[in-house]
């Protein structure tokens, strides 16, 4: 059983469209799949036409340290097509971030429950989707996972969110000894544009094996499947978007007889593709993103991320829960 998340600290990169079609595709090859909806929007919840409405346990009654007797990631499935169940969220599951305050082991609640699975169910691949913030919720999905998939979109933004991730993986293996494998993916590429076409080649030069050879274009299809509520596969097999993601789910299980690639240890380098990529932002007739010019530029690689995730990891939770910049 692989156990793989899909994460960025920032939001909008494509993070939940691959849980969802990643999870989708491996199914579609015969895999008996997994999706955990770990992000308190419920996202990939919603993007699969489950409303709240359609169960009466999520995710948060298995992480919950407040709820008596024991409930497993089992109790909750929802089966949403042959070989693909879905272990749902709510808005309710943020409410875990306070409620672990004090709690010994809590950055272990997911990764015991998907160990205590494992017992009973024959899954071969876990796909968690990561909530785009820091916090207990984060942490705990890496701590539950061996592999990530960073989706890297087309945007300076998607790169810093990177460079945050790298960050807590890195501190999750010097404070807790878990090593996670790293691996990026490049979405919503849309080669029409220089701009995409260089931050692209910059990426690759620098992750070489660590990122993947599919590339996830951009493709209307993927949009309009978030509000049908179904994986691009079933919604349009022909759109280019199933194809990208058949693609990937390909490669991954390639990995698997090839050999799992080795971590994307590259803080360093993706600060570097920072730099120079927005150095060529500057240079003149360069056509840039409107999201990138609604933006402010001025944010600085270094931030306090690394200092929150020691406090998580090394610290009583009530000193990062009682900071008055909380």
């Amino acid at each position: 059983m692989r156990v793989i998340a899909s994460a960025n600290q920032k939001g909008g990169c494509g993070k939940t469209t691959t849980a969802i079609n990643l999870s989708s595709s491996l199914s579609l090859k015969g895999k008996r799949v997994l999706l955990i909806d770990f992000d308190p929007q419920a996202h990939a919840t919603m993007g699969l036409n489950i409303k709240p409405s359609d169960f009466e346990k999520s995710i948060y009654d298995v992480i919950t340290p407040k709820k008596k007797g024991f409930l497993g990631i089992g109790d909750i499935l929802i089966e949403i097509k042959d070989n693909f169940d879905l272990a749902p969220s709510s808005l309710i599951l943020s409410a875990v971030e306070q409620e672990l305050i004090g709690i010994d082991g809590r950055e272990d609640r997911l990764f015991e429950a998907i160990q205590e699975l494992k017992e009973e169910y024959a899954y071969d691949y876990i796909v968690i989707d990561c909530p785009p913030s820091i916090g207990h919720l984060c942490f705990n999905a890496l701590r539950a996972c061996e592999e990530v998939i960073i989706p890297i979109d087309m945007s300076l933004f998607s790169l810093r969110g990177v460079a945050k991730l790298l960050e807590i993986i890195t501190l999750l293996k010097d404070n807790v000894g878990h090593d996670v494998k790293s691996r990026a993916l490049i979405t919503m590429y849309d080669r029409r544009t220089r701009y995409s076409r260089i931050v692209l080649e910059k990426v690759k030069a620098e992750f070489g094996d660590n990122v993947f050879d599919t590339v996830i274009r951009y493709n209307i299809r993927l949009r309009e499947t978030a509000d049908c509520g179904l994986p691009i596969g079933d919604y349009d097999k022909h759109a280019i978007g199933h194809q990208d993601y058949e693609n990937l789910a390909e490669e991954i299980v390639n990995l698997e007889t090839a050999g799992i690639h080795q971590n994307l240890n590259t803080l360093n380098r993706v600060q570097d593709i920072l730099q120079k990529t927005e150095e060529y932002m500057k240079s003149p007739g360069i056509e840039q993103p409107i999201s990138e010019m609604e933006e402010p530029s001025s944010y600085q690689i270094q931030s306090n991320y690394s200092k929150m995730v020691e406090v998580i990891t090394t610290e009583p939770a009530d000193s990062f829960y009682n900071d008055e910049d909380i």
